[in-house]
């Protein structure tokens, strides 16, 4: 049971009342500003947001009638109104269980796992259905954050030092002007980037940051943006991966990587070097440059046909059901959750689903062992 609240990680030692939700909890303090957006006040860091991912807690997205609280500056979880309500009152009366699992059952299995948003539906449109079954792959896809490395620490500040430190001219700027300038920023790119599934490249917003605070580098953006991240990203290794990726290469599987983020290849290039992977992998395929984020087709149609692999003969695993399940189904691809932390289900269900990657070799040995026409 994590003991930290998801939306601004202080531990149930530091705030009064914590919501012990087995997979994001939540304080009072966060629920109490969640409150306020939503009643139509301005918080620094925290935005309503229409974005199509789903409430972290029941499943329902703004195409459900609900809105949606978001701590940009944390990276948190999305929680809608009625959730919102329902864990004020449940700490309030000392009933989480309960209330949570009312919560719970008020949503229709159809509302939950259906594909009701307007992109969705064009996405689906744009692409066939996925195979029945898992075929034995050609090629596997996998998700970088939180899948095959995990994020450790993202330091901001850390980030924003480095910059002062290699910068050639800094304007009197002080890091408070650049860390405020950030944020701002983000809070202006994050709902349209989430709304659109189109990326906005770190090297392009960075090259707007500081050409507007007239800071200025005698190195290239592609420089600036690797400084950032290797002052600001710290990553651990996925317990199991490597011998995932050992096993799938002793088949001669291709492996690639296919993510969501503003850094580009060069960045996750990087960080798989730093820990001994990227070897594993003949392509890095990132939303920064590429300009579609997933679950967008072409992101995967593009990561297959690098590979030179078919859709259905190309395998992807990640840990969300909204960037990686759904994106993999709706480009007729086989689909394979990543689940260790034991999150509930919520949209379309994925071929398998695993909670560890031991259990990710034992089906990759199953298909291989299984003759192709049974």
């Amino acid at each position: 049971m994590n003991d930290n609240c998801s939306f601004c990680g202080k531990s149930d030692e530091d705030v009064e009342r914590l919501f012990r939700d087995p997979d994001d909890p939540i304080c009072n303090e966060c629920l109490d500003t969640c409150s306020a957006l939503l009643t139509g006040n301005q918080v620094p860091g925290w935005l309503v947001t229409t974005s199509p991912q789903r409430c972290a807690y029941c499943g329902r997205r703004p195409s459900e009638g609900v809105r949606h609280c978001v701590h940009l500056r944390w990276h948190s979880p999305r929680i809608c109104n009625l959730c919102v309500d329902t864990a004020l009152e449940a700490l309030a009366s000392q009933v989480v269980e309960e209330q949570i699992s009312n919560l719970v059952d008020g949503v229709d299995d159809e509302d939950g796992i259906g594909i009701n948003d307007k992109i969705e539906h064009t996405l689906l449109e744009s692409a066939g259905g996925p195979p029945a079954r898992l075929l034995r792959p050609d090629a596997v896809t996998f998700d970088f954050g939180g899948t095959v490395l995990r994020l450790v620490e993202f330091n901001k500040l850390a980030g924003v030092k480095r910059m002062f430190e290699i910068c050639e001219v800094s304007n009197n700027r002080t890091e408070q002007d650049l860390l405020e300038f950030i944020d701002e920023l983000d809070l202006q790119v994050q709902e349209r980037r989430e709304e659109s599934l189109i990326e906005y490249p770190a090297v392009l917003r960075q090259r707007l940051i500081y050409d507007a605070l007239g800071i200025l580098f005698d190195v290239s953006q592609q420089e600036v943006e690797l400084e950032f991240w290797k002052a600001s990203m710290q990553y651990s290794v996925e317990p199991g991966i490597t011998t995932v990726l050992d096993g799938l290469s002793a088949r001669d599987v291709k492996i690639a990587l296919l993510s969501n983020s503003a850094f580009s290849a060069s960045a996750l290039r990087f960080e798989l070097q730093r820990h001994g992977l990227h070897d594993y992998f003949s392509e890095i395929l990132v939303s920064a440059d590429y300009g579609f984020r997933k679950p967008h087709p072409l992101l995967f149609r593009s990561a297959h046909s690098l590979l030179g692999s078919t859709a259905a003969r190309t395998w992807h695993v990640g840990n969300s059901r909204y960037y990686d399940v759904e994106g993999a189904i709706i480009s007729g691809m086989g689909s394979i959750w990543y689940n260790p932390v034991g999150r509930q289900p919520q949209g379309p269900a994925p071929h398998e689903t695993v909670d560890s990657w031991s259990s990710f070799q034992s089906i990759v040995e199953r298909v291989f062992d299984r003759p192709e026409s049974s």
